[in-house]
């Protein structure tokens, strides 16, 4: 494939939404350009990875942004000066080694993932293209801060595409004609609080009309990525791939999107982490269950014990909240997420707060009258809605606790007539086998949500399912979700 074939294919990729570039990988999670950035970032459903290649003493190409070993590994090693094999005896903060960019590649392959190379030391462009002769990969573009690199590259009939990285003040199109680039990749991140106004009406123009497509900044600010995503760009770099890669509803079908326990599958479940994903991948609400510790806390964790999600073992009703907020929640899902404790329910209030979210909240054993309390004395008990498999819950919540939110599931229930004579939930959830959908209407004409349950990921399924808009979805797969909206968004025409 040529050159301008392989451009032609990455803006055809960016037709409808720019491609997410993890920046040195999913850096925002995990230690920057190792195997296990990239690999989390593919995790987030991130088009291309961002990578710093350079040249090892006796030549090897491997990736790191510095020549120097002290930011990842905490020892002051130049890599330039060293060879692979002294470079390989040291490990990371991470406990992994300098990675090759052969390695890379190969991880690339197998999760089909682009890769965007930024040439950091000399010679290494060339290494670069000898891999690539020995592995072919069509999804590989190239570029550097130093024009004169980037030109190099052309002058060898370079058959990828060609990015100059521009700095604040200096004209990307005069760089762009320096390196003979074929795009041009604005770092200008830190010239503003609200860097996408320097993409000026003009310079859109001009950069339309040299043919010459824009790949923006590393950017971790939602309020700026929600603008970024509207403009004619063809890329977004970002330490946190899920902002970009997440949930962004069209107006025409607003779907609220909610999170069974977090954003489980990329993070221990009912953690703050998965919280956090959770709500930057576009989710509007979090789901938690709560039980109660042995000294009267309102904790967040599914199972009776905390045996299968922490390193902790017993009843959580004999187990403090001291212990839980130091323990280990996160391990037993990755290494990475050690540090994860077992939160308070008023942990999580306040972070829904600051996320301006909410909160589905399952009651498994716990005091109801301290739940409301707790949501009232946090100022966030309108954030949540509730529901339960224990009845004298439900019961409870229904008659002494009117004003609080409840969630009713429609297949408890004979008919949506008995449903109502129970009680008027503000939420009912249906079943996409077993209920009838078409009963979302009746729920809008009596002021309810309907709320579609889908534990799976076929996007097929999903498309038919966001074509019934449903006001919520309850679901464990929020990138697959996201995926599946904007397929359902092209197959109905919303292009933005």
């Amino acid at each position: 494939m040529l050159r301008q074939q392989r451009l032609n294919k990455l803006v055809k990729q960016s037709d409808h939404k720019p491609l997410c570039i993890a920046h040195r990988g999913a850096s925002g999670h995990r230690l920057e350009n190792t195997l296990e950035a990239f690999e989390y970032a593919a995790d987030l459903g991130a088009e291309m990875w961002e990578i710093d290649v350079r040249l090892t003493a006796d030549g090897v190409c491997v990736i790191s942004h510095d020549d120097n070993l002290m930011h990842t590994a905490g020892v002051d090693v130049t890599i330039s000066e060293v060879s692979f094999e002294v470079l390989s005896s040291y490990r990371l903060f991470n406990n992994q080694s300098v990675p090759t960019f052969e390695q890379v590649l190969d991880l690339a392959m197998q999760t089909g993932t682009g890769l965007y190379v930024e040439l950091k030391g000399e010679g290494a462009g060339a290494e670069v293209l000898k891999t690539l002769e020995r592995t072919p990969y069509d999804e590989v573009a190239i570029g550097s801060f130093v024009a004169e690199w980037v030109a190099e590259m052309d002058e060898v009939n370079c058959p990828y595409p060609l990015s100059v990285l521009v700095r604040v003040g200096d004209c990307p199109f005069e760089q762009a004609k320096k390196a003979k680039a074929d795009m041009i990749h604005l770092c200008w991140e830190r010239a503003s609080d609200t860097p996408h106004e320097l993409l000026t009406d003009e310079l859109l123009q001009t950069a339309k009309e040299q043919q010459l497509p824009i790949v923006i900044w590393h950017e971790e600010r939602p309020s700026e990525i929600e603008k970024l995503l509207h403009m004619p760009v063809i890329g977004i770099c970002s330490d946190l791939p899920e902002l970009i890669t997440g949930y962004h509803p069209h107006p025409s079908n607003p779907i609220q999107m909610v999170l069974h326990r977090g954003a489980n599958d990329v993070a221990p479940e009912n953690t703050k982490i998965a919280a956090e994903i959770g709500y930057r991948a576009g989710a509007s609400v979090i789901e938690l269950d709560l039980n109660t510790s042995s000294d009267g806390e309102l904790m967040v964790i599914h199972d009776p014990t905390a045996d299968r999600t922490t390193n902790l073992i017993g009843e959580v009703s004999d187990i403090s909240r001291e212990q839980f907020g130091t323990c280990d929640a996160g391990t037993w899902f990755h290494p990475s997420f050690s540090k994860q404790s077992v939160s308070t329910f008023g942990d999580f209030l306040e972070l829904a707060k600051e996320n301006d979210g909410e909160l589905y909240v399952e009651l498994k054993q716990a005091n109801v009258g301290q739940v409301i309390e707790t949501g009232l004395q946090h100022n966030a008990l309108s954030r949540c809605f509730f529901w339960s498999f224990n009845n004298d819950y439900i019961r409870e919540l229904k008659t002494d606790y009117p004003d609080a939110g409840l969630m009713l599931r429609r297949q408890d229930f004979d008919s949506f007539e008995a449903l109502l004579d129970f009680a008027h939930p503000v939420i009912i959830e249906y079943d996409y086998l077993i209920d009838d959908l078409r009963e979302f209407s009746q729920c809008r004409d009596h002021g309810i949500k309907s709320m579609l349950r889908y534990p799976g990921t076929d996007q097929g399924v999903w498309v038919e399912l966001i074509g019934k808009q449903p006001d919520m979805v309850n679901i464990d797969f929020p990138f697959a979700f996201a995926k599946a909206y904007e397929a359902w968004k092209q197959k109905e025409s919303f292009f933005e």
